[in-house]
């Protein structure tokens, strides 16, 4: 076996455990917000003062599986910090002593978008479509039987999404920086990218216009960041040229 094969399995091994790690780290919350489940749910409950969210459960099972599903939730979102950090751990003995400053000056954006991404869906989003299909039920003198489980399936798909696609600006950046994208290609795909964005808004988004307007906005102010960031990157760069 070569230096190089060795190296890659003392990799994968290291990448395991690291894994492992997150999954205990996983487990162990998700056991305790199991047990927490009623006031989470007066929580999630609230999502916005204006909403009354009335949960139902129809089958001997749901109850079990409501729980599960909440407990999961919470679990991710609190390990989701925890798996940046074991991820970054893990590739930190790879890379320069640049690099490692860089990663380290812009890495807790990661965490900021991600909570920002999922504060939007929990308090604007959200609450937004409960009110608008409320309204819609009223009109027509219908009352909606809400089942908990499928809204929380329903809440956790729109945390999941935002909180993920807030990251964009955090992948155009490190594309900027190791020079796969610039400002300059972002400005000239503008309006093609602004239609994929309202592509990925209809598709992560209730089925309504309104709803996928709601979602375009934050989507195209993060795209516009992206082209900042990206001017920022390259003025830094221009200045070591120039100072080298």
């Amino acid at each position: 076996m070569t230096d190089h094969e060795e190296k890659g399995i003392d990799h994968l091994i290291e990448l395991r455990k690291r894994f492992i790690r997150v999954l205990l780290f996983f487990v162990i919350i998700l056991i305790g917000a199991f047990t927490f489940v009623p006031e989470i749910l007066d929580f999630i409950k609230l999502t916005a003062s204006a909403v009354d969210v009335d949960l139902n459960v129809f089958n001997i099972t749901d109850p079990l599986l409501l729980h599960l599903k909440v407990a999961s939730l919470v679990a991710f979102i609190a390990s989701f910090p925890y798996l940046i950090i074991e991820l970054w751990l893990f590739i930190r003995p790879g890379l320069t002593k640049n690099e490692r400053r860089f990663v380290y000056k812009y890495i807790p954006m990661i965490f900021i978008l991600f909570t920002l991404g999922i504060g939007f869906a929990y308090f604007v989003l959200v609450p937004y479509y409960i009110m608008f299909s409320q309204q819609l039920a009223g009109n027509t003198d219908l009352n909606i039987v809400m089942g908990a489980n499928k809204y929380i399936d329903f809440l956790s798909k729109m945390l999941l999404y935002f909180g993920l696609i807030f990251q964009f600006p955090v992948l155009v950046f490190i594309l900027s920086y190791i020079g796969i994208v610039s400002s300059g290609l972002l400005t000239v795909i503008r309006k093609y990218a602004y239609f994929a964005l309202l592509i990925t808004s209809a598709f992560i988004t209730p089925p309504d216009p309104v709803s996928m307007g709601i979602a375009l906005v934050p989507l195209a102010f993060l795209y516009e960041i992206s082209i900042l960031l990206c001017k920022l990157n390259e003025r830094k760069r221009r200045k070591k040229l120039k100072t080298s």
